[in-house]
């Protein structure tokens, strides 16, 4: 009967070599050489329990992947070694605290002996001051003797008792590195073992890989305005945290704009009935319907006012990104958050100064871009900078690639913005009565206090009407120039200020309204 060899090798147990941080979890890659011939075993040890257990993959760069096997053990082999060279440390300290503690006993057995001595001088010195000559010095050095030893053996008792303070610390923390040891030994760890072929005197590389929960990694950016060159400098960072108890040291880390935990499944399209029931004619009501409507503006065409300043490397992975950091990370696996930068991208940008009166009395500096760094901005902070610094920070909304957004780099102090109610007014209108007409007149005043000239766009918006018999339109009493997106119903003009000027924009519409409606008291 034939047998084949198996030769068991234990791979590197070090750090990580490769990680891909997802929202939501992390992928983490560890390779080690295998030196061809006969089937091997190559069994990583010390993978921490945060890998999820049917994660594991295992693929070779030239040869065959036979097998792969993972179990939970307890770390007890790992830690013995560990627990064995601080018990030797704590009886080697424990040694050195009964030697200070036999000199501390020596020492105060010298002081006793002085103290014995010292009162058998004063005791000849009170006989010698009896007699008809006294010899006083003589009897005096005997006194200083026994004073002299009690000084120095009372400060070596000071040291020793010092370095026995300072021994009983170390003895403590070495105590406390035991009972870590000795709880860690207690953990468990997953075992995995891959049994491999490759053609004899050949290298190869073996690659094993798994998730993580307990790792995610939020994005951040920081946006510099270059009017000048209407350019915007839009850095990404990214901070990254994870809780999987392994340090990642000098990994080659990529950051993932999936997350796996969304439901990828497309959903199923059920039957749909059509059924009637009769009822009472119903009267038509007039509602007011207040609609967030973001305006986007057009997008740049791909690959143009792109620049990537860092070199950053982004790959496409169908509807999502991974970017890959340039430098080797370093992530602790304590939860501490490690900040990385990921990449800078110059994008172009349209800059003007906006006007919503009716929401803000002020004006903001606003930028108009489109995303074509080549990857998708998750949602995150942006520190807002201008020449002057910092001028505000604030939460941006996911962005698609080559999507249009915007950026505000803070307000205008030098605009001053008025808007004031000139009429609001409901009253009969056509022909017999049959509809209702409600004007709305606003007046905007605009004035720039500023030194240099500026061009203002001031918006507001008209409502949209949803049904075909109500009518919307501007009146006679609008300022010319105005341009009306029709889909959000917002109305703009462009104003252009000098230095000290005062304008005025008027802004008019119309609302008709058949009067079968019910208006609800409007």
């Amino acid at each position: 009967m034939m047998t084949t060899l198996v030769l068991v090798l234990l791979a590197s147990t070090g750090a990580p070599d490769e990680v891909v941080v997802y929202p939501d979890r992390a992928q983490v890659t560890r390779v080690t050489p295998v030196t061809c011939g006969s089937r091997t075993a190559i069994v990583f040890e010390n993978v921490p329990p945060a890998a999820v257990g049917d994660s594991f993959r295992a693929r070779m760069s030239d040869g065959t992947v036979d097998g792969l096997r993972a179990e939970l053990v307890k770390q007890e082999k790992v830690f013995s070694e560990k627990a064995e060279a601080l018990e030797k440390k704590l009886e080697q300290l424990a040694d050195d605290g009964r030697v200070i503690d036999d000199q501390v006993s020596r020492a105060e057995g010298q002081r006793a002996l002085a103290m014995r001595l010292r009162e058998v001088a004063e005791q000849g010195l009170s006989k010698e001051l009896a007699a008809e000559k006294p010899d006083v010095k003589t009897w005096q050095a005997s006194l200083d003797t026994p004073l002299a030893t009690n000084l120095s053996v009372a400060k070596q008792v000071a040291d020793l008792q010092a370095k026995r303070r300072d021994l009983n610390r170390v003895m403590e923390d070495v105590r406390r590195q035991l009972d870590e040891v000795r709880v860690g030994a207690q953990k468990q760890a997953w075992r995995v073992e891959v049994l491999v072929t490759c053609t004899q005197g050949k290298s190869a590389q073996l690659s094993l890989n798994y998730l993580v929960g307990g790792a995610s990694w939020t994005p951040a950016y920081e946006a510099r305005a270059s009017e000048a060159n209407k350019t915007v400098d839009f850095a990404t960072f990214a901070t990254v945290t994870q809780v999987t108890g392994e340090d990642w040291s000098n990994v080659k880390l990529s950051l993932s704009t999936a997350v796996p935990a969304q439901n990828a499944t497309p959903p199923t399209m059920n039957k749909l009935y059509v059924g009637a029931t009769e009822r009472a004619p119903e009267k038509k009501v007039l509602t007011r319907r207040d609609e967030f409507v973001e305006t986007a503006s057009v997008a740049v065409a791909p690959g143009s006012g792109v620049k990537n300043e860092s070199g950053l490397v982004a790959k496409s992975q169908g509807l999502s990104v991974q970017l890959e950091v340039k430098e080797p990370a370093k992530v602790p696996g304590d939860g501490a958050p490690v900040r990385l930068f990921v990449g800078e991208t110059k994008l172009a940008a349209t800059f003007e100064l906006k006007v919503m009166p009716k929401l803000y009395p002020v004006a903001f500096r606003v930028a108009e871009l489109s995303n074509t760094g080549g990857w998708p901005l998750l949602a995150g902070r942006v520190d807002a900078f201008r020449s002057t610094g910092l001028v505000g920070r604030y939460d941006l909304e996911r962005v698609a690639q080559g999507a249009a957004f915007s950026l505000t780099f803070g307000i205008d102090d030098t605009i001053r913005v008025k808007r004031t109610v000139v009429e609001e007014l409901k009253k009969d209108s056509g022909l017999f009565n049959s509809k209702k007409r409600f004007t709305y007149v606003y007046k905007f005043d605009l004035a720039n206090y500023g030194k240099a000239p500026v061009e203002l766009t001031v918006a507001d918006h008209l409502p949209v009407a949803e049904v075909n018999d109500i009518d919307v339109a501007l009146t006679e009493k609008t300022t010319a120039g105005a341009q009306v997106n029709k889909a959000s119903g917002v109305a703009s003009w462009k104003v252009a200020l000098k230095p000290q000027e005062k304008k005025t924009v008027d802004f008019g519409f119309r609302v008709d309204v058949p009067t079968s409606y019910d208006m609800g008291g409007l």
